[in-house]
């Protein structure tokens, strides 16, 4: 029987005739061990769930970096890779992907090596899902009126969406670089809720 997912943990299928006996459960068939990721860290399990789905990888010697800054180009070489893209490329290692987001709309494809801040990432996200229809807004945050104009959209739906949370003390940190740690984790909740 064919299973469609239509959220997190939601799916659909035809009830046929007779019974029907289901199990989902999501588990990192390969363990994933990088030497400077703790198993304890509020990161790991979507460090190792990034890895295994192939949305990241190491930066070499077993490692994963995870307190190091995102790149633009990083995040076009990821969501690229969830559009189903080959990234591999034999120039700029990031050439085929900025390519590939300036073709589809998610970025203008500038400064691909500079840090990219919580609230481009989130703007970023939101094109590529087709920058749906929000009402809402960061007022709940302390720092919520200090996002950007060209982000409010963006954030308000990736905090509805559950995507982007607070730093700490009830702050969005909306110019703030994007650690790869923070970028796995919302890949995995990106990755799972859609």
């Amino acid at each position: 029987v064919p299973v469609t997912r239509t959220g997190e943990n939601r799916y659909v299928f035809e009830m046929p005739s007779g019974s029907v006996s289901i199990q989902v459960t999501y588990k990192a068939e390969e363990k994933v061990v990088y030497t400077d990721v703790s198993p304890y860290a509020w990161y790991a399990e979507a460090v190792g769930y990034v890895t295994v789905q192939g949305l990241m990888n190491g930066v070499g010697e077993g490692k994963f970096a995870p307190s190091a800054t995102v790149t633009r180009a990083m995040v076009w070489t990821v969501l690229a890779r969830m559009d189903g893209e080959d990234t591999a490329s034999t120039g700029l290692w990031y050439a085929k992907a900025q390519q590939w987001a300036m073709e589809t709309g998610v970025s203008d494809g500038t400064n691909p090596e500079s840090a990219i801040t919580r609230e481009q990432l989130a703007t970023m996200l939101y094109r590529y899902y087709g920058s749906p229809a929000v009402s809402g807004s960061l007022s709940g945050y302390v720092d919520g009126a200090s996002v950007s104009d060209w982000a409010k959209d963006a954030m308000v739906w990736a905090v509805q969406e559950g995507l982007i949370q607070g730093t700490g003390a009830n702050k969005l940190s909306p110019t703030a670089d994007t650690t790869r740690a923070q970028l796995a984790q919302i890949l995995m909740r990106l990755d799972l809720k859609f």
